[in-house]
């Protein structure tokens, strides 16, 4: 008896062994890696591989079809060309290596889907663990259920903000220490984003092939950008002084703009105008950096941040 697996986790798992792999694989080499994955039966097998690969493709992976010479001639297999799918060498220095390294360590994303991938991606299962680190707190019944949605197009109801909500889920995006949820919200009849850490009680699905995703959603372009989350919130002070070193100045420039830029250094550090009206997202953005940044002012700001790094070092 094959083992019940969910589309979106079986979906997960085959984008990692094609990562994973140098040669392409064909459908029958893909079943005896991911076993108990699909049906046994050859034609059922073949229609759920066909609607996973589709699905992918959707999402925008390169999985390409290389029709196979010598013994196995006409044959077809599968693979995913890393050159177009992975980022190449970003040509970081030693600094912002380590300071990329720990962002990495300090976001962890919880989901029993795809454990493999998330490892292969520098990431690690953490769920329910006590941590002086931030944890994007999402359990695998809660991820289960809004990855279905997403990839099986199943329309999802929940409480929000004390209404019932029937949205049809577009996608899922982690940003700024949040998880995010895009879909068309029935009922304000538009596209919303719903932070998902704020969806109140169960949440009941409907029926496979309930909508349709546009074929124009961005799915990076309909949640508001770093900066922008920054700038969200009910802070008094909306904008901290931010001393960042040399080593990571040039990508603060980068992603703030010049206007953002306060005093250059001869050092080469550079003092920023950084939003910081939305304090969680500001400390997230702020620690990935390590010690390679000071906030300078205002008082409060700079009071906030030396209380959580004193509250970190006593957890230790």
């Amino acid at each position: 008896m094959a083992e019940k697996y969910s589309q979106a986790e079986r979906m997960i798992n085959l984008l990692a062994l094609l990562v994973q792999r140098t040669k392409p694989l064909t459908l029958k080499q893909i079943r005896q890696e991911l076993v108990g994955q699909y049906p046994e039966s050859d034609t059922a097998a073949r229609a759920a591989f066909e609607r996973d690969k589709g699905d992918l493709r959707a999402l925008g992976i390169p999985i390409e079809l290389i029709t196979l010479g010598g013994d196995q001639a006409g044959e077809g297999a599968y693979r995913v060309d890393r050159k177009s799918f992975e980022l190449g060498d970003l040509g970081l220095t030693d600094e912002e290596r380590s300071a990329l390294q720990f962002a990495m360590a300090t976001v962890r994303v919880g989901a029993s889907h795809g454990d493999e991938a998330l490892w292969k991606l520098g990431g690690e299962r953490a769920l329910n663990a006590q941590s002086t680190k931030l944890n994007i707190q999402l359990d695998d019944e809660l991820m289960a259920t809004l990855a279905d949605g997403v990839v099986e197009h199943r329309t999802l109801k929940f409480s929000y903000k004390g209404e019932m909500r029937s949205v049809d889920p577009y996608g899922l995006l982690a940003r700024a220490g949040f998880w995010y949820l895009v879909g068309f919200d029935q009922l304000r009849a538009d596209r919303r984003t719903f932070r998902v850490d704020r969806i109140e009680g169960d949440i009941s699905v409907g029926d496979r092939g309930s909508f349709n995703r546009p074929k124009d959603f961005d799915l990076q372009k309909a949640v508001p950008t770093e900066a922008e989350l920054l700038a969200e919130g009910l802070g008094d002070d909306a904008i901290a002084t931010v001393l960042v070193d040399a080593s990571l100045a040039g990508g603060v420039r980068t992603q703030f703009g010049k206007q953002a830029v306060i005093k250059d250094h001869v050092d080469g550090s550079v003092e920023f105008a950084i939003p910081c009206a939305n304090l969680t997202a500001f400390r997230v953005w702020l620690f990935a950096m390590v010690d390679n940044a000071t906030v300078l002012g205002p008082p409060r700001v700079r009071k906030q941040v030396i209380t959580w790094l004193t509250e970190q070092a006593g957890g230790r």
